[in-house]
C-alpha cells in the first residue's frame, strides 16, 4: 500500500511539470489571442433637449404669467434638464464591447 501511494504521489507531482515542458511553438499554434475593443457612440440628447424646451415653455408660461419671460426661462431650464435626463437614460446603451480574433 505504501508503494502505491508513493507511485501516485510521484505521478501527481510530475504532471504539472510535464505541462511546462511543452515547447512554446507547439502551444502557440493552438492559442488564439482575442482582442477586445470598445465602440461608443455619443448621444447629443437632441430629443430630450427639444422635449424639455417645449415642456419648460408651457410650464414656465403658466407659472410666471404675463409676458415672454416665463416661457423663455422655462424653455431654457427645460432644455437643460431634458438633455441631461436623455443623456443619463441612454448612457448604458452607448458603449458596446466587441471581440476580434
Amino acid at each position: 500500500m505504501r508503494k502505491l501511494s508513493l507511485i501516485v504521489a510521484t505521478i501527481a507531482l510530475g504532471l504539472p511539470s510535464a505541462a511546462i515542458l511543452v515547447p512554446a511553438p507547439a502551444m502557440a499554434r493552438h492559442v488564439r489571442a482575442a482582442h477586445v475593443y470598445k465602440v461608443c457612440r455619443h448621444s447629443k440628447g437632441k430629443a430630450g433637449l427639444i422635449g424639455g424646451a417645449v415642456a419648460g415653455a408651457v410650464i414656465g408660461g403658466s407659472v410666471i404669467s404675463g409676458g415672454l419671460a416665463g416661457p423663455i426661462i422655462g424653455a431654457a431650464g427645460g432644455a437643460l434638464g431634458g438633455r441631461a435626463i436623455d443623456r443619463s437614460l441612454t448612457a448604458k446603451k452607448r458603449c458596446r464591447y466587441y471581440t476580434r480574433h
